[in-house]
């Protein structure tokens, strides 16, 4: 077996690597697991909640997985499984090979891969946090103009919401920086404050629809594998 701190490492990779369409953890939602042996060989595991998952929203936390294991110091090989899944022979073996979806899926492909699907799912998570942390500055008693000036400097930097908003906003490359805007449209332009409440009302929807399809996902893998439970638990 592997030494405990490359085991440590490569599941601290593996946590980082979220399912795209529900900006959760894949670790944490029990949809992968890894392991490593002691020539420093990882094998990642991905079940996800039915058969018929989209392939391109698995080839998607496959290759992600992929690439978060294989960055880690110490891992000489990484080897990404998409078990019980009707194309999990495809996208395993795409994987494997570095191959783009486009190519490992031509017919279903339109030949420009699948960042505009990623960025996508991004702006999604960056919606759901940025309605969070202005819903909860508003109703600690500021307005929508003191919000609409807020600078990222001015937020407490514990708290989580402003942690996972941050986070959003660098994986779409908006600045980070203490003097940026805190409230901001996913292109950086910003939020103002005459048009906040119509933006946190779309953004609600946003967030309901993405935490009913967490529940019923996990509901289905929970079902699909009851007997894994224990384990994610």
């Amino acid at each position: 077996m592997a030494s405990p701190s490359l085991e440590a490492a490569v599941q601290k990779a593996l946590d980082a690597v979220n399912d795209p369409e529900l900006d959760r953890s894949l670790a944490e939602l029990g949809f992968a697991e890894a392991e490593v042996d002691d020539a420093g060989g990882a094998t990642v595991r991905i079940r996800l909640p039915t058969f018929w998952c989209a392939p391109n929203f698995a080839f998607l936390m496959a290759e992600d997985a992929r690439e978060a294991v294989a960055a880690v110091p110490g891992v000489r090989s990484v080897e990404v499984r998409l078990l019980d899944h009707f194309a999990g022979d495809e996208v395993t073996a795409a994987v494997a090979g570095t191959q783009s979806f486009d190519s490992a899926f031509p017919g279903l492909g339109d030949g420009s891969g699948l960042e505009e699907l990623r960025r996508l799912f991004l702006v999604k998570g960056f919606t759901v946090w940025q309605e969070r942390l202005l819903r909860r500055l508003l109703e600690e008693g500021r307005d929508e103009h003191e919000v609409a000036e807020m600078r990222l400097a001015d937020l407490d930097g514990g708290e989580v919401d402003c942690r996972e908003y941050l986070q959003r906003r660098g994986r779409l490359g908006l600045p980070t920086d203490g003097g940026a805007r805190l409230a901001v449209l996913p292109n950086g332009s910003p939020l103002e404050a005459d048009s906040m409440r119509a933006y946190l009302r779309r953004a609600r929807m946003t967030r309901v629809s993405m935490e009913a399809n967490t529940a019923l996902c996990c509901g289905l893998h929970a079902t699909r594998y009851p007997e894994r439970q224990e384990v994610i638990r």
